[in-house]
């Protein structure tokens, strides 16, 4: 097998490091000097420790080492070979943990500057992003090549010692993943607004739960009802911590309820549970995206997002508001850039692309539904903004 292919197959879909861990002390060293900030507080980065588990890992294991730096390094053997994944980190720097923990192991202040360069050259990842990848690059190299479990490496919190260094935990796989680094990341990207992180987290558990799972082992977020519930739970409440307005939320899981009801197949429920999801985090961006402006302004663009699909004018909108069309046009024009009238042409046309992608609706229908009931108008509105006709978009 090309190692070296291997090894930037990984690299290059994760963009993380790769490393080929050989018997002797020299890549291990190396390693230790390029990944290792303090040994004090990453025992498992040393060449020492690293050389013991490439002595005493089983097979067709993962293992996942998480520092008191809360960076982390997947190692695994395949086809003989020892390698490791990263570091990476799981969640953004924070300062504050970071000099709570530089204290209490009697480091000086000055270490924190160093330690967020450190801690900020590496990607943010989770475990099953790397899982997946994994596997799918040993059967592409070795095909039939079987699952790997997962242990987490433990001896932080406690005195290290080598009977101890490598734990086996009671827990499953999917219940560790599924139960924290699922629902940690979920709730992180729907807090932030991270609409493409949320499709991800969701697309990289489900491939990995149909591809590589047991399938009589049900995950939390599987295609029943329990499962359904808790990932709305979830989702619901971290949208609220994000910011969105609760009756948005609301209205997003009603429908979504309503949906899962009448949805057949898993593949139905997925399509579900995903647009649920995305609908929650863009409500959470959107609610990022209006905190800038004045709360007049926040107000009606609000009332324009809600109604942007019906036929409002300019002297609707002001008449809602109680003020005159001029001072509601300066408004616009301050705060956004642009008049009502293109604000709400750019909103009925961002709608009307991704009718074009994703539907099967005549282009006709899609202008009567975005707002625009004569479509040769929609076709100049549209051009204007994508350079091209509806019907070129929708064939490209």
């Amino acid at each position: 097998m090309d190692t070296a292919l291997f090894l930037r197959f990984i690299s290059n879909i994760l963009n993380v490091k790769t490393w080929h861990l050989s018997a002797g002390d020299k890549t291990l060293a190396a390693f230790q000097k390029e990944c290792c900030f303090e040994a004090t507080l990453q025992p498992m980065y040393t060449s020492e420790y690293l050389s013991f588990l490439q002595e005493n890992a089983s097979k067709n294991t993962l293992y996942e080492i998480t520092d008191y730096l809360k960076t982390s390094l997947t190692l695994f053997i395949f086809e003989g070979q020892f390698y490791a994944i990263g570091p990476y980190v799981k969640t953004a720097f924070s300062q504050t943990e970071m000099q709570e923990l530089l204290a209490s192991h009697k480091l000086p202040a000055s270490v924190l500057m160093p330690l967020k360069l450190y801690y900020d050259k590496f990607p943010q990842l989770n475990y099953n992003m790397i899982h997946g990848t994994v596997i799918s690059t040993m059967r592409t190299f070795v095909p039939n090549t079987s699952d790997y479990s997962y242990r987490s490496l433990t001896g932080f919190h406690e005195e290290i010692k080598k009977d101890n260094l490598i734990k086996e935990t009671s827990r499953t796989y999917s219940q560790i993943i599924q139960q924290y680094e699922m629902e940690n990341y979920f709730l992180r990207k729907i807090i932030e607004g991270d609409v493409d992180g949320v499709k991800i987290a969701f697309e990289t558990m489900t491939s990995a739960f149909y591809l590589y799972g047991n399938k009589t082992d049900q995950t939390l977020y599987a295609t029943d009802s329990t499962g359904f519930a808790i990932i709305r739970t979830l989702a619901r409440k971290a949208a609220e911590t994000g910011g969105a307005s609760i009756v948005k939320i609301d209205e997003i899981t009603q429908e979504s309820i309503q949906k899962y009801d009448k949805a057949r197949t898993p593949a139905e429920i997925g399509a579900v549970q995903r647009d649920m999801l995305i609908a929650l985090t863009q409500a959470v961006l959107d609610a990022k995206y209006l905190g800038q402006y004045s709360p007049i302004i926040r107000n009606i663009l609000t009332f324009i997002q809600a109604n942007y699909t019906n036929a409002i004018s300019i002297a609707d909108i002001s008449a809602n508001y109680h003020i005159s069309s001029e001072y509601l046009s300066r408004l616009f024009k301050k705060e956004l850039g642009q008049s009502p009238t293109e604000y709400i042409a750019s909103l009925r046309t961002k709608k009307a692309a991704e009718l074009l992608k994703t539907s099967n609706l005549s282009i006709t229908a899609i202008a009567e539904y975005v707002g625009y009931p004569d479509s040769n108008y929609f076709v100049k509105v549209f051009k204007k903004h994508y350079g091209m006709t509806p019907s070129v978009y929708k064939k490209g």
